[in-house]
């Protein structure tokens, strides 16, 4: 569906939902503001109570018309709601990049609910296997008698503003879809009945009532505050800043905390280098107050803080998720120069799929039903008959993965690159661990050492760990940067690799001789002897000496204003496809 249609398709849903009606879509679904009675004698039709409101009756909620309730039904049959929670998601996605093309205004929602990605938070569902929110661990929604009401078709409940309702048409689609994959038939509905709650009897939902995950049960103000949904709103957008909720769980211990250690605005300088900065967006936000060591948490703060230790996995998986989708940046580099001589045209890491005779490979593997169905085809048309398939018409399929790739980050952590700077280069670190199958190592180079944070890191924990150690000072020995990643990347033979510089400047530090720069163009040699896979990624002002050693490294060059943390994901993701990995 095109975005024209998309939107009249939302327009005229509006309009019926606006009525308080229900309206179908397709044969197989019911939507509406309201909630669905379904009378199991009179499997092809539905009543739509009129007068219940179903955020309402679902969720306890103050206003009415905020959740959209979705019935998609299907013949008898246990339809497994982790199958059909995964096609909310992809259809939540699949809208999202619909909608991209418009501009970024019309994008913007109020309420608990901050961006397109953030829709599937505030979607549940709900089958005869179980239910709950479609982002959440999806164990809820057990009760027997709630299973049993739930086997001739899929809940879906979503707070959808008005302007968002198109999503409507996505969820269907793939619910659908994913019914039918599993082997269930789709049901039509004859009929839709829609009745006032005077006309119609009392209606029993006590088979309905049951323990849940959703974000979108309206909350007695959580400790005299915000609900939840806005609590979980703003630990985002805090985390986010601060890289992970551990970061910014220790700053609000360090705050809070029984017999303060340490002086707060001295922990922000140490550990993001922009203390004034951070202070001024948590300021604005409402959650600290006073100056340097007076410094305390607001009540909006406490709640804050009180949320972060109830919910911090569900925030930590919601970080997560960001970082994974960050590869969108607004802007783009100011210059690229490919001096890699064609060296890294490789495969880029995506699956192959080979399908070859089963014969060949003794009758093991997964069959591939439509080369194999292709074969029979073929050989009965070539012999002029119609027999059933034969052994020689098997195909398997077989797939081909890439290797994991040896990616090495080699950042300045030079006195220049505190504050968003080095934060950008830790949130380049989590994007690639979180993202790719390689193996992430961090170095860093300030003063006279070299410091290896992370070592191919094997988990998100240890990556976090060796991140809170980067603490940026002191001058730039790029030559001795250079020197240790070709000693850990040349060690590891025959697996993939890449060398990726993250600088503001230029060396300031000497290694073999009394000139800083000349080092570290010797030390690029290194580089281009190794093969070595190389990207630098630096700052207008040092545009010349980046070129140079750039090009005696045989690498690609990207300048930028400004470490931005989406493009940087942006442009090492581009440069990792074009690592050869088979």
């Amino acid at each position: 569906m095109n975005i024209d249609a998309l939107l009249g398709f939302a327009r005229e849903i509006n309009g019926e939902l606006d009525l308080g009606r229900g309206v179908r879509i397709g044969e197989t679904a019911l939507v509406s503001r309201c909630v669905h009675v379904l009378d199991p004698h009179c499997p092809g039709q539905a009543q739509v109570q009129c007068r219940l409101d179903a955020g309402q009756v679902f969720y306890q909620r103050s206003s009415t018309d905020e959740v959209v309730h979705i019935d998609i039904f299907h013949e008898l049959a246990d339809v497994d709601h982790r199958t059909a929670a995964e096609a909310i998601r992809r259809a939540v996605e699949a809208y999202g990049q619909q909608m991209s093309v418009l501009p970024r205004p019309l994008l913007e929602l109020g309420g608990p609910i901050w961006s397109i990605a953030g829709l599937a938070d505030f979607i549940d569902v709900q089958t005869a296997t179980g239910g709950g929110r479609v982002t959440g661990s999806l164990n809820f929604g057990q009760k027997e008698s709630l299973k049993i009401a739930h086997r001739g078709h899929v809940h879906v409940a979503a707070f959808l503003p008005p302007e968002m309702v198109g999503l409507v048409y996505y969820i269907v689609r793939e619910v659908e879809e994913s019914i039918v994959s599993s082997g269930v038939g789709l049901r039509r509905l004859e009929q839709i009945e829609n009745a006032s709650s005077s006309e119609s009897s009392p209606v029993d939902l006590s088979p309905y009532s049951c323990s849940t995950d959703s974000y979108m049960r309206e909350q007695i103000p959580y400790d005299g505050g915000n609900s939840l949904p806005d609590l979980m709103k703003q630990a985002l957008e805090v985390c986010t800043d601060f890289g992970s909720v551990n970061s910014f769980k220790s700053f609000l211990e360090c705050v809070a905390g029984p017999g303060r250690r340490e002086n707060p605005y001295a922990m922000l300088e140490r550990e993001f280098g922009d203390a004034e900065g951070m202070l001024a967006k948590l300021r604005t936000l409402e959650i600290v107050e006073g100056e340097g060591a007076a410094l305390v948490l607001t009540a909006k703060g406490r709640r804050l803080a009180s949320f972060l230790k109830k919910f911090a996995r569900e925030v930590e998986n919601q970080v997560r998720r960001i970082i994974r989708r960050s590869a969108r940046p607004r802007g783009t580099p100011l210059e690229r120069s490919d001096f890699s001589k064609g060296m890294r045209a490789g495969n880029g890491p995506g699956i192959v799929r080979t399908v070859i005779p089963a014969s060949e490979v003794d009758y093991r593997g997964n069959i591939s039903v439509a080369e194999t169905v292709r074969s029979w085809a073929v050989r009965c048309a070539t012999e002029g008959s119609h027999s059933p398939i034969q052994r020689e018409d098997i195909r398997i399929e077989q797939v081909r993965r890439p290797a994991r790739v040896d990616v090495c980050l080699l950042i300045d952590a030079s006195a220049s690159m505190a504050g968003r700077r080095i934060q950008a280069a830790k949130h380049l670190a989590r994007h690639l661990f979180l993202t790719c199958r390689d193996k992430v190592s961090v170095l860093t180079f300030q003063d006279r050492k070299v410091t290896q944070h992370v070592l191919r890191a094997r988990s998100i924990r240890a990556l976090e760990d060796g991140l809170a150690t980067v603490r940026p000072a002191g001058l730039t020995p790029l030559a001795a940067g250079i020197v240790e990643a070709v000693k850990l990347l040349g060690s590891r033979k025959g697996v993939p690799t890449m060398l990726v510089l993250l600088t503001d400047g230029i060396p300031t530090m000497n290694y073999w001789t009394g000139d800083p720069a000349r080092d570290a163009l010797v030390a690029a040699e290194q580089i281009a002897r190794n093969k070595l896979p190389f990207t630098c990624i630096g700052l207008a002002p040092n545009r010349g000496f980046l070129r140079k050693l750039t090009e005696i490294a045989n690498g690609t060059l990207y300048i930028v204003d400004e470490f931005d943390r989406d493009l940087l994901a942006k442009l090492v993701k581009d440069e990792r496809e074009r690592v050869q990995t088979w």
